[in-house]
């Protein structure tokens, strides 16, 4: 925060792309709901890729505000993300506390759910809308507690607020496994309630307090997910595959879903549990390389496991671990402690995904919503909360141990424990090599290897042998210093069972070595970069500047190493692409990539890509090089067509026939149009004079000049989507056809005209008017409890 630095993950790269159509939109006084710079175009708003200025949402207005503040206060482009991590700590802190009474160990609970491996990471590489949607979720289950015990207005409003603010940053599968996680408290203490002959009528008022609170909650983002609901049923997350890919699970995707295979990628296999002892049993995601075939140290991502990839480890700190174990088994009839590690095995067996299918199919199948998520090892999450919630209850079990005198075999037990231990830690580390062996023998070179070289392309084979042994390497000192951190923490536990040391030193020794434990790991994938080195990626490159000449209306397409790049940073420069870097990206257009591929020349002429960017030359006789870059030279598609035009005549057809005639380049676009349904009017072959020309390409709204010499059929390369998109000739409503599967057309009659297509989905305007109605009705709730409270408080000071 303090030197200078910044993460530049992927994702913080494709946000920062469109800062330039943000601050265009603004400065229009438009709120960006179509995004025309990306995949042909695609809802900004309702695909969650980024927003405008939400004025009407008055309490989420404050907590960005205060974010804001925050990073004013500390400068940088990610400190804003630092207060949401502040912000977690102080809620696990209270979480714990409420728990185990304790404030050394509601600490630890903090400190070690924050530098969790897969906390931490999130900030370093700019999943920074994870933290900000979990942050409130440990004051939450703070506050379903205290509706269970009394209904209190104040705990009932809060509980609204803290849900707006977990529903604000819109990680909705972050969403639903806090949802998922209530549902098992409460479900949970029914079950335990029913089961002692307890009061449950408690409970039954929390979860529906919280049900309430939900749906205001999400009112106050109504603008928000209803334009995700809108654009839902369009999009890859909530609609399948027109036609099958070869490889995809048949009979496992479910209509309205993600394609299984795809859904399933990043399944934790059950091996990967390793990872939470030894983080580097799978090669970890970041390793540093320091050897003779580099000049200097070298950063690879050393993971060679069944996941395609991954940044880093399940790890969650060994001392964190053993007292969770120990908090578990002694204190598993606390019903908090049974949740804990209930939802931990459930979160488990979700990970697995295809490696484990036990229960991870049946909710694909059944559980509503839940196919439309990927990254099955993302519901991890819960467990690196969960953990350290129950190392809490582990400290607190070995603080309370000494208030009973230990007998003698007890000191003895646990002095062979740090003797054992500890020896153990010296033999691995003397015999190291013994370690690397029996290693070696689990996980071959011939097994590891072609992983490698998967990961890394056609490398060498000494390079590929050199990172296996630097991934050995970090295995075995991984199993010494996790030998070394447990001999510290039974010793710890023996010293202050027989009193040689007092709480604070004894708490104090385990969070110090947690600490190390945990930042030795975090360490390993911090990359910080200079500020400057974002600045330096969106300094305009001399090809940008060949491609700004031309002013009239295109697409591009970057190929790059003869693969298509996820890229947006095109967009900062106002130039418009046909490929992107989105994850909820268009059904219509997936298919089209899927079935007729973006290598097609044909599908180039639909998308109105005039000009390839490339770092290889290409001599074929579709392009014209265009200019000569120093990385990227610019050619020009010989075959190109412009944005809009008339074609002589159409035809209907099915999807699949659409798209396979695509494939096959089996049609002149500018002859035929295929259509998916009977326009309803008589469509003429246009004359000479026929023209059509984009007057107007705004951010959400297109005006065309157009000249018909009778019921003409135009073309317009633009992504159709129904929901939102409306077109008026000379002022009167006309329908958008969809024309060539993935784009837009329309019937022009005769003579001149001007045709506008406009983007006004219903869902935002809605919503935007609930939104600001229950904001209003909260805020009055909160000062109207405020009021009540300060009269009762000024009433006892009177008595």
């Amino acid at each position: 925060m303090f030197g200078g630095k910044t993460f530049l993950g992927p994702d913080s790269i494709a946000s920062h792309s469109f800062d330039t159509f943000v601050k265009d939109a603004g400065e229009q006084g438009i709120f960006p709901l179509w995004n025309p710079y990306i995949f042909c175009g695609m809802p900004a708003y309702g695909s969650l890729t980024l927003t405008g200025s939400r004025w009407y949402d008055l309490t989420g207005w404050l907590i960005n505000r205060t974010s804001g503040l925050f990073q004013n206060v500390l400068g940088g482009q990610v400190t804003w993300v630092v207060f949401y991590y502040l912000l977690f700590a102080i809620g696990m802190y209270v979480l714990a506390y409420s728990k185990v009474r304790s404030s050394l160990a509601a600490f630890l609970a903090s400190f070690g759910a924050v530098f969790s491996m897969y906390i931490i990471i999130w900030i370093m590489v700019s999943h920074n809308t994870k933290i900000a949607t979990l942050a409130p979720f440990p004051f939450l289950l703070f506050v379903a507690d205290r509706l269970r015990e009394k209904f209190r207005w104040m705990w009932a409003l809060l509980a609204v607020v803290l849900l707006h603010f977990m529903f604000t940053p819109s990680h909705v599968q972050m969403i639903f496994y806090a949802a998922l996680a209530f549902g098992g408290y409460y479900v949970m203490l029914i079950v335990l309630a029913l089961r002692h002959g307890e009061p449950w009528k408690g409970v039954i008022r929390s979860a529906g307090v919280l049900v309430i609170a939900a749906a205001l909650a999400f009112a106050m983002d109504s603008d928000r997910y209803l334009s995700v609901l809108e654009y839902n049923p369009s999009s890859i997350r909530g609609s399948a595959p027109l036609i099958a890919q070869p490889g995809s699970a048949e009979g496992k995707t479910q209509a309205g879903g993600l394609d299984y295979e795809y859904a399933t990628n990043w399944s934790l296999a059950p091996g990967e549990l390793m990872t939470f002892l030894v983080p580097t049993w799978y090669g970890f995601g970041h390793l540093e390389y320091e050897g003779p075939l580099t000049r200097a140290p070298m950063r690879f991502n050393g993971y060679w496991g069944p996941q395609p990839f991954t940044d880093a480890a399940q790890y969650m700190g060994i001392v964190i671990l053993v007292l969770a174990i120990a908090g578990l088994i002694r204190r598993r009839r606390d019903p908090f402690v049974l949740y804990l590690g209930g939802m931990i095995v459930f979160s488990l067996l979700v990970a697995f995904g295809k490696e484990m299918p036990l229960l991870y199919d049946a909710m694909f199948a059944y559980l509503p919503m839940f196919n439309k998520f990927r990254i099955p090892s993302m519901i991890l999450v819960l467990v690196q909360i969960f953990v350290p919630l129950l190392a809490a209850y582990g400290l607190e079990v070995w603080r309370g141990d000494r208030e009973h005198t230990w007998s003698p075999q007890s000191e003895k037990k646990w002095m062979r424990a740090t003797l054992g231990l500890a020896a153990a830690a010296g033999l691995a580390f003397v015999g190291r090599g013994a370690v690397e062996t029996i290693y070696k023998s689990f996980f071959p070179l011939s097994e590891v290897g072609p992983k490698f070289a998967r990961q890394f392309g056609q490398v060498q084979t000494q390079v590929v042998s050199a990172f296996y042994e630097t991934v050995v390497d970090f295995v075995s000192a991984d199993i010494i210093i996790a030998l070394a951190f447990c001999a510290i923490l039974a010793g710890t536990v023996w010293l202050y069972g027989k009193r040689s040391i007092g709480i604070n030193t004894f708490a104090a020794i385990l969070i110090a070595a947690t600490a190390a434990d945990l930042w030795r790991i975090d360490l390993r994938v911090m990359d910080p970069q200079p500020r400057q080195s974002q600045t330096a990626i969106f300094t305009t490159p001399d090809y940008v500047r060949a491609l700004q000449q031309d002013t009239t209306l295109y697409r591009t397409l970057t190929i790059q190493g003869g693969q298509l790049p996820f890229d947006n940073t095109l967009a900062y420069w106002r130039i418009q692409s046909a490929y992107g870097y989105q994850g909820a990206k268009m059904r219509i257009y997936q298919d089209m990539v899927e079935v007729a591929g973006l290598y097609n020349p044909l599908v180039w002429q639909l998308m109105n890509v005039k000009y390839i960017i490339s770092d290889q030359y290409d001599s074929t006789a579709l392009f014209e090089r265009a200019f000569d870059g120093e990385v990227f030279d610019v050619f020009r598609f010989r075959s190109a067509l412009p944005r809009a035009f008339f074609v002589q005549r159409h035809e209907v057809a099915t999807p699949e026939q659409i798209l396979n005639a695509i494939a096959n380049s089996t049609f002149d676009p500018r002859d035929v149009a295929y259509l998916q349904e009977d326009p309803g009017v008589p469509v003429d072959r246009p004359g000479a004079d026929a023209s059509a020309e984009v007057t107007k390409f705004g951010i959400q709204d297109i005006s065309l000049n157009v000249q018909a010499t009778g019921n003409n059929l135009l073309f317009l390369s633009e992504t159709y989507y129904q929901p939102g998109w409306k077109a008026f000739l000379d002022g009167q409503e006309v329908k958008i056809l969809q024309t060539n599967y993935m784009f837009r057309g329309a019937i022009v009659p005769a003579g001149k005209h001007t045709l506008e297509m406009r983007f006004e989905p219903s869902g935002f305007e809605t919503g935007k008017n609930l939104s600001l109605g229950v904001n209003i009705f909260v805020v009055l709730g909160l000062v109207a409890v405020a009021f009540q409270e300060w009269r009762h408080r000024a009433s006892k000071e009177k008595q």
